[in-house]
């Protein structure tokens, strides 16, 4: 009996140990773009300090109001992106994983805090970090405008009055598309005066009542006019793939892509 004890004893204090290591390799964080939503991030020695890479490879980063964004090492330095995490799938929207081994490094539960692990008295001076290079609207036309977004591009691609939203900065800093009905959307800052809506035939302009309503909370006022004015004019069926090539241009544009937009509660 005390044999089977103390063998337990043991496993358990490897068990800790185990995890004490892991917790300096891999972190829980939470996405506050995406209620409940958390997933696992490392860093490897030679990333800057507001970058990390995720489980399946892709690097990010922590932006203002701890929302995590997709990163991208092209063009000799570290970028940032306006791909918020979750709001598309990486590879789509032709990001591609990091290139550090990841096959040591295990998840561990815990804080949702980002903490980087205390220097080893013992360790090795860390290689020169990539440099980061803060990634204006010019340049994600540089990097992305020579790809194909896609073998047949979205009829609405030709439409003037569709992408003339792409030259709205002043006015739009985030787009996405809603969940239900699917209608790209965008707007600036986190207190919108106005959300656009694509109706099928021009943008439509959705007017804040209130100096602190959000965009979804502006939408989710205006929805049923804005279904109702949609059904009326459109005839598009947007599509996956719409939403990829729109994602693609918005960065192009310089804009945030925020994703999907469920008109749930304000997390965005």
């Amino acid at each position: 009996m005390m044999r089977k004890i103390f063998a337990a004893v043991i496993l358990a204090l490897s068990l800790m140990c185990s995890e004490a290591i892991c917790a300096e390799k891999a972190i829980r964080v939470n996405q506050p773009a995406y209620h409940s939503m958390n997933f696992y991030v490392y860093k490897p020695g030679n990333l800057p300090k507001d970058f990390y890479v995720t489980f399946d490879g892709y690097l990010v980063y922590r932006g203002a109001k701890g929302i995590w964004y997709y990163g991208s090492a092209e063009k000799g330095g570290l970028t940032k992106t306006g791909y918020v995490v979750g709001s598309v799938l990486p590879y789509v929207v032709k990001l591609k994983p990091y290139n550090a081994r990841i096959s040591s490094v295990a998840p561990v539960l815990g804080s949702s805090r980002v903490i980087d692990p205390p220097p080893s008295p013992s360790a090795k001076p860390e290689p020169k970090p990539e440099r980061v290079v803060y990634m204006p609207p010019e340049m994600y036309t540089e990097l992305y405008s020579g790809r194909p977004l896609t073998p047949n591009e979205p009829d609405w691609t030709q439409n003037s009055s569709f992408m003339a939203v792409g030259k709205w900065q002043k006015s739009i800093s985030k787009m996405g598309v809603l969940y239900r009905p699917k209608i790209p959307v965008a707007w600036k800052g986190d207190f919108p005066e106005v959300v656009y809506a694509w109706n099928g035939m021009q943008w439509i302009q959705l007017a804040s009542k209130n100096p602190g309503m959000t965009a979804r909370s502006i939408l989710r006022r205006g929805i049923y006019d804005l279904t109702v004015s949609h059904n009326r004019n459109s005839r598009l069926s947007w599509t996956e793939d719409d939403t990829h090539v729109l994602a693609q241009y918005a960065a192009m544009w310089g804009y945030e892509w925020a994703g999907q937009i469920i008109l749930g509660r304000d997390y965005y």
